[in-house]
């Protein structure tokens, strides 16, 4: 009897679990049901935004740019040409100087001395012979009369002879020592801007040998930069042989020169040299354009870029660069067509032009041509085209 109780509660217990299991079930097979019934709607794709420019055929400069070196037009090495103690300097670092400005002196007290006894020893030579001519006037009568012997007269007409050759070589003398005193002075070669002073007061200089100080021509200033073999025969070829100098001047047309800011120089510069020969170390050919610098903008040293512009190409077809892609060796742009679905058409690309690129081949003018959002632009998918804004598609200007 008492087992029968103990087992009651647990019979109990347990149908009530299957009944709550058995509405659990029931509860997940109505909410299925009602999912199930229910209408899923996904929301439609939004067409991408790009930004697209019109491909128009137009005259177009084509260019090139090469890396060059800004130096000055002239620039000279002051060395004395004689040896002493630096006795002044007469300018200030950095200022303007003239041709024939003096510079730097040399201690002329030895110079000078050399003068003085060089000027000594010609008038030594000239009194011995002013006597000898003397003797020469004066034996010439008593000659006809047999008054002195003849040979008398003759030593007397080789001495002067003699006395003669040694006036002019002592005349020469001081001729040198002159040229070895103004040595002492060292003047300015050239009109320019002069350097700092590399040897100072009280230094000693010696002759050929010590650099005082460096001038240099700041206007114009000379560009060096260098062109492959293969431009050189091509825009000789082009323009005929006196693009290459045959008679003594290279004709080319203007160069700019673009700055290390990106800045374009205002002035405009030409080529005046063309070197004989090409570099046997990198087949590179050196030429140099002459730029005016009269507001001291330009500095020997600067690294600067020189563009020349080789050829005019009519109906050139121009797109930026970052318009194309590169797949396997194939370059392709993505053209927004009519219903605004992007289609990718093959290019041969020809040269660069700043930040276009001439498209020699696979467009004929009036696509329009994905700029930006090509990431977002596939093959087949329609897109909101947009232009862009109208700085972003000008052309390089033609000079």
């Amino acid at each position: 009897m008492l087992e029968g109780l103990r087992s009651l509660p647990r019979g109990i217990s347990e149908a009530s679990s299957v009944g709550r299991r058995r509405a659990a079930i029931a509860c997940l097979v109505l909410c299925s049901t009602a999912a199930c019934q229910q209408k899923v709607e996904m929301p439609a794709p939004v067409a991408p935004e790009v930004l697209v420019m019109t491909v128009t055929p137009r005259t177009t400069p084509l260019s090139v740019e090469l890396v060059s070196e800004i130096r000055a037009y002239r620039e000279v090495e002051l060395r004395p040409q004689v040896s002493g103690v630096i006795a002044r300097k007469l300018f200030e670092p950095g200022q303007r100087v003239k041709e024939g400005d003096l510079l730097f002196t040399i201690d002329p007290r030895s110079y000078d001395e050399a003068v003085i006894n060089a000027q000594a020893n010609l008038a030594e030579a000239q009194a011995n012979l002013a006597r000898v001519r003397q003797d020469i006037v004066r034996y010439k009568p008593l000659l006809a009369d047999n008054a002195i012997p003849r040979q008398t007269y003759d030593q007397a007409v080789a001495q002067e002879q003699q006395y003669k050759a040694i006036v002019d070589a002592r005349r020469s003398n001081v001729a040198s020592a002159s040229v070895q005193r103004g040595y002492a002075d060292v003047r300015s070669p050239i009109s320019g801007q002069i350097g700092l002073q590399q040897i100072e007061v009280g230094g000693l200089a010696t002759a050929g040998q010590t650099v005082l100080a460096t001038v240099s021509t700041l206007n114009p200033v000379a560009a060096y930069f260098s062109v492959s073999e293969v431009s050189y025969l091509g825009f000789v070829r082009k323009n005929g042989a006196a693009a290459a100098g045959s008679d003594g001047h290279v004709q080319a047309p203007p160069v700019d020169l673009i700055l290390a800011d990106g800045n374009v120089y205002p002035h405009q510069g030409t080529i005046d040299f063309a070197d004989r020969a090409l570099s046997s170390t990198t087949g590179t050919l050196q030429l140099r354009a002459v730029f005016p610098n009269a507001e001291n903008l330009l500095r020997p040293g600067m690294n600067a870029r020189v563009r020349i512009v080789y050829d005019v190409e009519k109906d050139a077809i121009l797109v930026p660069q970052r318009s194309v892609t590169e797949l396997l060796g194939k370059y392709f742009v993505s053209v927004v067509g009519a219903d605004n679905k992007v289609e990718q058409v093959a290019v041969t690309p020809g040269p660069r032009l700043g930040e276009f690129w001439v498209v020699r081949g696979g467009l004929k003018g009036g696509e329009v041509v994905i700029t930006d959002g090509l990431q977002t632009a596939k093959a087949g998918q329609v897109v909101v085209p947009k232009p862009m804004p109208a700085g972003d598609t000008a052309a390089p200007a033609q000079p």
